[in-house]
């Protein structure tokens, strides 16, 4: 006989009530066991409701069943003992031994579960877990499993609710179908399930409140309201819209839908969203504006965390690179339409790098927290700060900004810099250097940033602590990147350049599943350059087409020797460049050079960058992806969580893998926040059926932690470096994978 609690009779009468047992599946349920399973790293897990003579599965992961027999329920002791239930062997529990679901199927050794209850306090069943082999829940787990189960029973809650509400409406339906104006209220309502609702009477021009706007408002049901007192439950600034959105619904019947920040009387601040419209008069009631209120404070704040996750960096709370580099494409668009001047100040700090060395990366974060809240609280509004890299920031002042605002501006950033900064007894002075650059017509937001960048930089050899302006003669002083143009061209023409191969693991077993073609160069002097240092040469358009070109020929060719070596091997990915993307003819070039080789389009992966998405032309871009999409190819997200648009393009472009960017990887192991974006990264993508690999894994403990994530894929220097076809050999891989096993490879 199964445990019974007090009360049963009460308890399933109340289970019964909430019209929970057999429904159809329900998202946002499935949502928590699915996240559960994972964060447990257990196969099943289950929300249990448990029935007078059953127990019912509202959502379950890993078990096709939908109920099972009470007498067999994990979860009837769990409800029965009032407070969460760890098994760590049921073979070794008395109460489980011979229960049909520990000698059969589904055979489960081990079972964590914490009781739900419903909006009364019933015990209505568990969220729990289960698995297949033994298992000693962690206090961390229960912490997990208890945190989630309130989330469930705020979903049951929410659910009962909205049983509750529906009862009610048909109540007020049925008692108030002959007073139209009440009915119009509660159809009002009915399209937004707001909580308040409010009538101006057009004729009289009086207003009333619902009982539920009252409690909202914090007002008291005697006290009188009129328009002037309701507007000023609004922040001052949103009164005119709201009171011409009002107006216009009631001389032009303009139906009305906004959202605005309401001011309780508590002092309280809620996000709530009005819709409202005119509704005509009869022979019993005059024209009136109606208008329902919801409180969408919740939604809001989410949204605006997301975005601001993805927007601000996570140490200093400015912007990252990703949203200045989103303001300053704005600014150029706002400069063709009305021709004011752009100007881009880029500031680096001098010296930080001693401070970390000194003091350690600990005090030179709180530093850079330090600075950025200065330099911010010294600049006007209208201009954008951000935290550009380690120790850069980008400015973007207001737009038509004189050379004596902006040299103003950034006189100001250095002075906040320059004040001495006391952090744990430690007395530091520090300063800074200043690149500025104007904006040009016919000019890309690249080359502006490489004009203040060589500003900044040849400022910094000149003269640090100070401003310094680009000039056409700083050009004389950038011989570097016709070097490398010419180093390139060179290699090019004297066939000196040759793809080397990243090897991509399957993490769960170690396979080598696909390469990374990465272009390499040998000198005349006979040195081997990577495609760093030759980077000024990949930014013509060009020479990166050309260079493309070579590597996807050197692909075709040694596609079967990469084969041979490594039998699971599925793809190669090369990487391609906006100018690529945008050559005349790209995508029929790529697929006839395929063709002519016998080579697969299955074998073959392109590697583009969020930037190349985010070209004027990118419809342009998007048709290219679509076709060469459809003919087999590939198509992956490099530096995937880099920048809040990824998010859209997912949606937008035919993307089948995304690579989760190094610098996320290397910090998730000491930085939460870090660890997060990556775990909900690719919570998002295995959701979105894309493939994830992760760069730039370096460390064992990076490499399990990503396994345990859910990632699939990963490269870096842990596994292998990029290597000539010549190393890539069997044996020479097979050494690789016994190093991987223990200890990363040196850089």
């Amino acid at each position: 006989m199964y445990p019974l609690v007090a009360d049963d009779v009460g308890r399933v009468a109340a289970l019964r009530e909430l019209n929970l047992l057999d429904t159809d599946p329900q998202l946002s349920f499935d949502r928590v066991t699915n996240l559960l399973a994972q964060l447990l790293d257990c196969r099943f897990s289950l929300v249990s409701l448990v029935d007078e003579e059953r127990q019912w599965f509202l959502s379950a992961v890993g078990v096709n069943l939908r109920e099972t027999p009470r007498e067999e329920s994990f979860c009837n002791h769990a409800i029965a003992a009032g407070t969460c239930l760890s098994i760590e062997d049921t073979l070794e529990d008395p109460r489980f031994a011979i229960n049909p679901n520990v000698t059969g199927e589904p055979h489960i050794r081990s079972y964590l579960g914490q009781p739900i209850r419903g909006p009364q306090g019933h015990l209505l069943g568990a969220l729990c877990v289960a698995d297949d082999r033994p298992r000693k829940f962690t206090q961390q787990d229960v912490a997990r499993l208890e945190g989630l189960a309130a989330v469930v029973e705020d979903l049951i809650r929410a659910h009962a609710d909205k049983i509750a509400s529906a009862r009610l409406n048909k109540l007020l339906r049925r008692e108030t179908r002959a007073l139209t104006k009440s009915n119009q209220l509660l159809k009002q309502a009915e399209k937004t399930g707001g909580i308040g609702a409010w009538e101006l009477d057009l004729k009289s021009e009086t207003l009333q409140f619902s009982d539920q706007m009252y409690a909202f408002s914090g007002l008291r049901l005697d006290e009188s309201i009129d328009t002037k007192r309701a507007l000023e439950f609004y922040a001052e600034d949103d009164r005119p819209r709201i009171d011409q959105a009002i107006r216009q619904a009631a001389i032009n019947g303009v139906s009305f839908d906004y959202e605005a920040d309401f001011y309780t009387t508590e002092g309280s601040v809620k996000r709530i969203r009005c819709v409202g419209e005119r509704l005509q008069g009869n022979e019993q009631n005059f024209p009136r504006v109606v208008g329902v209120v919801q409180d969408i404070s919740d939604k809001h704040h989410a949204n605006l965390a997301l975005k601001r996750a993805a927007d601000y960096d996570s140490l200093t709370g400015i912007y990252n690179r990703h949203a200045f580099d989103r303001s300053l494409q704005e600014r150029i668009r706002e400069h063709r339409k009305t021709q004011q001047k752009v100007s881009l100040v880029l500031l680096d700090l001098d010296g930080f790098k001693d401070i970390n060395d000194t003091f350690g990366h600990v005090i030179g974060d709180v530093v850079l927290e330090e600075l950025s809240a200065r330099v911010l609280n010294a600049l006007d509004d209208g201009t954008v700060l951000a935290r550009w890299g380690g120790d850069e920031f980008a400015l973007l002042p207001p737009l038509g900004s004189s050379l004596m605002e902006v040299s103003s501006l950034a006189e100001a950033a250095l002075a906040a810099i320059r004040s001495q900064v006391e952090i744990s007894e430690h007395k530091l002075q520090l300063s800074g250097t200043v690149g500025i650059a104007w904006f040009e017509e016919g000019m890309a937001a690249r080359e502006l940033i490489r004009r203040a960048d060589l500003a900044l930089y040849e400022g910094k050899k000149r003269e640090r602590s100070a401003i310094h302006f680009y000039n056409p003669v700083l050009e004389t002083c950038n011989k570097a990147r016709q070097s490398a143009i010419a180093e390139v061209r060179a290699a090019l023409d004297e066939d000196r350049m040759f793809p080397a191969y990243q090897p991509i693991l399957d993490l769960a077993n170690g396979a080598v599943v696909g390469f990374e073609s990465l272009m390499r160069l040998t000198t005349q002097a006979g040195r081997r350059l990577t495609a760093t240092a030759v980077l000024p040469a990949l930014l013509d358009p060009v020479l990166s087409r050309e260079i493309t070109e070579r590597i996807l020929r050197s692909l075709c060719s040694d596609l079967s020797t990469l084969k041979e070596a490594q039998p699971d091997l599925k793809f190669v990915s090369v990487n391609v460049a906006e100018g690529d993307l945008l050559s005349r003819g790209f995508a029929q070039k790529l697929l006839a050079s395929l063709s002519d080789a016998k080579v697969s389009t299955q074998n073959v992966t392109l590697e583009i960058t969020e930037t190349m998405l985010l070209v004027n032309d990118n419809g342009t871009v998007l048709k290219v992806l679509n076709q060469l999409h459809q003919a087999g190819i590939a198509i992956a997200l490099d530096d995937f969580g880099t920048g809040f648009s990824s998010l859209s393009h997912l949606r937008d472009f035919p993307i089948d893998k995304v690579k989760i960017d190094s610098s996320f990887v290397q910090a998730m192991t000491s930085d939460w926040q870090a660890r997060t974006i990556v775990q909900a990264l690719i919570a998002m993508a295995k959701n979105m059926n894309i493939q994830i690999i992760a760069e730039g894994i370096e460390t064992e403990e990076q490499r399990q932690l990503l396994q345990q994530m859910g990632c699939g894929f990963g490269q870096g220097f842990l596994f292998s470096p990029a290597m000539d076809l010549s190393n890539v050999t069997l044996a020479g891989m097979r050494n690789m994978r016994n190093r991987q096993k223990r200890t990363p490879l040196a850089a």
